[in-house]
């Protein structure tokens, strides 16, 4: 738990800010260099942010253990500027809607991804008690729809809050003490939206995203994967005073009590547990919506999070004139409930949902899921009615139902049910046979069903959640690339006019490694990089190259907790070379070309976790042997590798030369890694200095193997250094003849 201090926040505020701008590829949120800029021209409002952050360590200190579960609720403007010569960015009411519906879901927690956060997380996820409303009433009383449209000649705009002010090409913001203002624009450099945090001038506050931003599951964006609305839920996060949960420094301090520390944004989707800055075993809370990841990967607020945020709106504090906004107040009356809910016309796969319509009702939001499960999947319609499809056979669904009336939502019906109906006319297949088990494949053999068109294996490491699956047109079904001596679940179905039921989970085991070569191999065929055959790590494997154009190739993903890597290649029955490849570009990182049987080792301390790495073993020369396998072992480690003979690792760039011998007497093998073919100089120099040898070398693309003749030179030590790949590689050679 990180400790609260006083005005720590502050610091992190005005002295981190200048490090939002990322040249890394993702998420980027301008709201940190928006804030110097503020600090810079305003100097009265750091005493302003200060006075803030006091009041909302007195808050938190005296809500610890009973945080107000009142509801805020907050009118929110939207301000829509659009270019007169791109009508396009008029963003529609459709998307605006579906945008608040977002906000509204997130910020209670009731999104339809809440239960994607891992346990630990999931534990600490919460309501922040805060929800959005279209502003129903002007700062006149008048009535209004909350959404501001208007043409302007600027094409784009920046942090610089033109979009704010009428004279700039932009909108008036609305009285900022009583509304939520949120600008929707094109914004220039690559920016997603920037916030103003409590505390700064009154006439700017409030929010500005990207208009290809807004939207959400049921009318998206244009901006994947930052389509589903989660920009705003951001920005509104640093509205209500959230920083960035890794406190905008390496390590940093968000001065959120129940948010692990992590040492810098995330992007993407990361793979849980992703660990830093010693935060395991769950490690970042990446899900967090106040990180950078993409909109389908965030889903949670913590209730430390809700508990900062509501501090603004408690006696005295920065934002408490909110919770006497009339903007809120419907004009027309109060949305309410759909009744009469059912579900008819249910088969095995579909149902249709009914409800009665809602006085002044407008769009109606439907969410359902499997009965048991936490995840919502949400659908709309400005019907009384909606056709579910794709629905599992035999399985119990919740459903419920709210109303959007003009400007306001209405509360969510109770939860009702239905169950679909079993599959008919399509039997379930029996496994007649599993043959062919061996450490890295299986084969299913099934019965036929009348009727079946397609069959379907469906198989997991047992106690694994995730299942894997395969779908054949004949009763052989073929499993490959398993890993040995572990126990798989596996269930089959037949497909007739839909898919029928699963067979009951059964289990089987694959076959333990030999610990020897067999003459069998078990990973063919891993003839191309795309192909390669997935191994464990830290495990001995004895597989053949079969004929001169049989190629090796293996895949093996690293840890947070061993991330190192290792490659040994040795029992060789001939000349085999080994190069290691970055699965997801294809990149040739590393290479051993040792001659004639000499073992292969590749050592590349500078893997990442997390991270799928190839391993090609070829014959040199179209060296091969039907009969004698070799063994090959990849080694993760959480330390590095110590280099052991000649390989060694310089300048970042693993292999790029190694010696051998070394010690060499007459003659002496250098193994070189070239990105690409070029005339590369090899000079071998005296401990005095002197060119003692000047020789010029045709590389091509890949590992290439030089022999040098050192029989003029006398015992002594050398360094020989080689120009390539743009650096100026250097080893010591030591020449000892007999």
């Amino acid at each position: 738990m990180k400790k609260n201090l006083l005005f720590i926040a502050i610091a992190f505020l005005m002295g981190m800010g200048g490090t939002m701008a990322q040249s890394k590829p993702g998420r980027v949120c301008g709201t940190m260099e928006y804030l110097q800029e503020q600090l810079k021209n305003d100097p009265a409002m750091r005493s302003r942010m200060e006075q803030i952050e006091q009041q909302t360590q007195n808050y938190i200190l005296s809500n610890a253990a009973n945080r107000s579960t009142a509801v805020i609720s907050i009118p929110v403007v939207f301000h829509v500027l659009y270019s007169t010569n791109n009508t396009t960015q008029n963003v529609p009411d459709a998307r605006i809607l579906e945008q608040l519906h977002v906000l509204n879901l997130d910020y209670s927690h009731t999104n339809a991804d809440a239960g994607n956060a891992p346990a630990p997380f999931l534990a600490v996820a919460a309501n922040t008690n805060i929800q959005f409303c279209l502003a129903q009433q002007d700062p006149g009383g008048a009535a209004t729809t909350g959404i501001i449209r208007k043409q302007t000649a600027t094409t784009s705009f920046s942090q610089n809050n033109a979009v704010k002010f009428n004279a700039q090409g932009g909108d008036d913001a609305w009285n900022s003490a009583k509304y939520m203002n949120v600008w929707i624009c094109n914004l220039g450099g690559g920016l997603l939206g920037y916030a103003q945090f409590p505390g700064g001038t009154a006439s700017t506050d409030g929010i500005v995203v990207l208009n290809e931003s807004v939207g959400g599951p049921a009318a998206v964006g244009t901006m994947a994967p930052y389509d589903l609305g989660r920009t705003l839920t951001h920005e509104v996060g640093h509205w209500l005073n959230l920083s960035h949960i890794w406190g905008d420094a390496n390590c940093g301090n968000d001065q959120v009590g129940d948010t692990p520390t992590q040492q810098t944004s995330n992007f993407g989707c990361p793979t849980y547990p992703h660990v830093t800055c010693s935060n395991g075993p769950n490690g970042d809370m990446f899900m967090n919506y106040m990180d950078y990841v993409d909109d389908g990967c965030m889903n949670m607020f913590t209730a430390g999070q809700s508990t900062r945020s509501n501090a603004l709106f408690a006696a005295g504090g920065a934002r408490v004139g909110i919770t006497t906004s009339q903007g809120c107040v419907a004009v027309g009356g109060v949305c309410g409930t759909p009744t009469n809910l059912s579900a008819q016309a249910i088969t095995s796969s579909g149902a249709s949902l009914y409800w009665t319509a809602v006085s002044g009702g407008t769009t109606y939001y439907i969410q359902y899921r499997v009965s048991g499960t936490t995840t919502w999947t949400p659908v709309n319609t400005t019907n009384t009615s909606i056709a579910l499809t794709g629905l599992t056979a035999n399985t119990t669904y919740d459903y419920r139902v709210s109303a959007f009336c003009s400007t306001t939502y209405g509360a969510y019906t109770a939860i009702n049910t239905f169950t679909t109906a079993a599959t008919t006319g399509c039997g379930v297949p029996a496994v007649l046979s599993i043959t062919g088990i061996t450490p890295t494949k299986a084969t299913f053999n099934l019965g036929a069903v009348s009727g079946a068109t397609k069959y379907n294996v469906s198989y997991r490491i047992s106690g694994n959640t995730a299942w894997l699956s395969k779908t054949v047109t004949t009763t052989t079904v073929a499993l490959t690339n398993l890993f040995s001596a572990t126990v798989y679940n596996y269930r089959v179905r037949a497909y007739c006019t839909a898919w029928g039921a699963y067979s009951a989970i059964q289990n089987f085991t694959t076959s333990p490694l030999p610990t020897a070569c067999t003459g069998v191999d078990y990973y063919e065929s891993n003839n191309t990089l795309a192909a390669a055959a997935t191994i464990a790590p830290n495990t001995n494997i004895y597989p053949l190259i079969s004929s001169a154009t049989d190629k090796d190739y293996f895949k093996v993903t690293t840890t947070s907790a061993a991330p190192k890597l290792k490659v040994d290649v040795d029992g060789l029955p001939g000349d085999y070379d080994v190069q290691l490849y970055l699965s997801s570009t294809g990149a040739l990182l590393s290479s051993s070309a040792n001659a004639s049987t000499t073992p292969e080792q590749i050592i590349y301390n500078t893997a990442t976790a997390g991270t799928v790495y190839k391993v090609y073993v070829f014959g040199y020369g179209g060296a091969f042997s039907a009969a004698n396998c070799y063994h090959l072992r990849v080694s993760t480690s959480a330390s590095n590798f110590r280099e052991m003979g000649s390989h060694v690792e310089q300048n970042g760039q693993a292999g790029i030369m190694s010696l051998y011998p070394n010690p060499a007497n007459d003659q002496l093998n250098i193994n070189l890694l070239s990105d690409k073919n070029q005339t590369s100089m090899v000079n071998v120099v005296d401990m005095l200095g002197r060119t003692v040898l000047n020789i010029q070398k045709a590389l091509t693309e890949g590992a290439n193997k030089l022999n040098v003749d050192l029989g003029n030179l006398q015992n002594g030590i050398y360094s020989v250094s080689v120009n390539i790949n743009g650096k100026n590689v250097m080893q010591k050679l030591v020449i000892q003849k007999n």
